[in-house]
């Protein structure tokens, strides 16, 4: 299985490098799954006139309506957009979404932003404030599916994000942290590449064993 985690934001145009990389599975058919919101429109239109490749849409009315399963049945790649890691995460359990996003027909999952999280054991996810030590913080760790057993931060460009560089240490995993237009394919649990629209954004991680700050997997202006 390959996984395509996004950090966020990514370019409009056709020929961003991020999204060429789901036309390399062969006959690619995709399910574009606006889970982590009800304002999808926008952004689902963008990429849909951008992507030239057989593309069908799920959101949150086709699983109350029970209009999913042959969707998910017809699909082989799955593109989870961004919005709410939390509300993602909870209809995924609430309607066991799980079998259809790991059955065999599916050889490709992307997820930018929450649904990179999603893809991911454990995300900063969803703005929620909390009191910790005497400091005030904005956002939240939520737990994904596991399907990469890291932890993972989208945005990370954002300076109050950087509250992940302690946080991620706690959970004894490999982590992540990507700006907006950075992404990263792996191939099961191994990096196949590494991926950046902007030259300027940065991919980092940070080893379990270590116990350092996330250092650049992908340095800046390369």
């Amino acid at each position: 299985m390959k996984y395509l985690i996004i950090g966020g934001n990514i370019l409009d145009n056709k020929n961003n490098k991020i999204e060429k990389v789901l036309k390399e599975i062969n006959n690619p058919k995709i399910l574009y799954c606006a889970l982590a919101t009800n304002n999808y429109s926008y952004n689902y239109n963008i990429f849909k006139n951008k992507i030239d490749l057989d593309i069908d849409l799920l959101t949150i009315d086709d699983l109350i309506n029970n209009n999913y399963k042959d969707k998910f049945n017809k699909a082989n790649i799955l593109y989870f957009s961004g919005g709410s890691a939390n509300l993602l995460m909870d209809l995924i359990i609430k309607y066991n979404l799980e079998p259809l996003i790991t059955a065999k027909n599916i050889l490709m999952i992307a997820g930018v932003s929450a649904g990179a999280i999603m893809i991911s054991k454990y995300g900063m996810g969803d703005k929620d404030v909390f009191l910790d030590n005497g400091s005030y913080y904005n956002f939240k760790m939520v737990e994904g599916l596991g399907l990469l057993n890291i932890t993972f931060c989208p945005h990370y460009q954002k300076e109050e994000l950087v509250i992940f560089d302690e946080i991620c240490k706690s959970y004894n995993l490999d982590a992540y942290a990507l700006e907006d237009d950075t992404a990263i394919l792996f191939n099961d649990d191994k990096i196949e590449k590494i991926i950046k629209n902007n030259l300027e954004k940065a991919c980092y991680s940070l080893k379990k064993a270590d116990n350092y700050l996330l250092s650049p997997l992908y340095e800046r202006n390369l």
